[in-house]
């Protein structure tokens, strides 16, 4: 049995949860499929300061610092959480 997976969702949801934590004009500098056992278990998008890692399984985007600290989870489908004024 094949599943089909339509990657441009994912990369909608990174782009949009990137730029609510504050980028402007996020750009995608390197792109990496996480592979375990040789099944696609999800993707791991770079871009400058962020990454955000997505996980299949979990259908949860996280989105970490460059120092490795945890920035925020989003799960697919929902908004990424507005930045309140303070």
């Amino acid at each position: 049995m094949s599943t089909s997976i339509h990657f441009t969702p994912i990369r909608q949801a990174v782009l949009a949860g990137v730029s609510g934590l504050g980028v402007a004009d996020p750009a995608i500098s390197k792109t990496f499929f996480l592979i375990r056992d040789g099944y696609c278990i999800g993707q791991r998008f770079l871009f400058d300061g962020i990454q955000a890692v997505w996980l299949m399984a979990e259908d949860v985007i996280r989105f970490y610092a460059d120092d490795g600290a945890l920035l925020e989870t989003v799960e697919i489908g929902q908004e990424p959480a507005e930045k309140k004024a303070a």
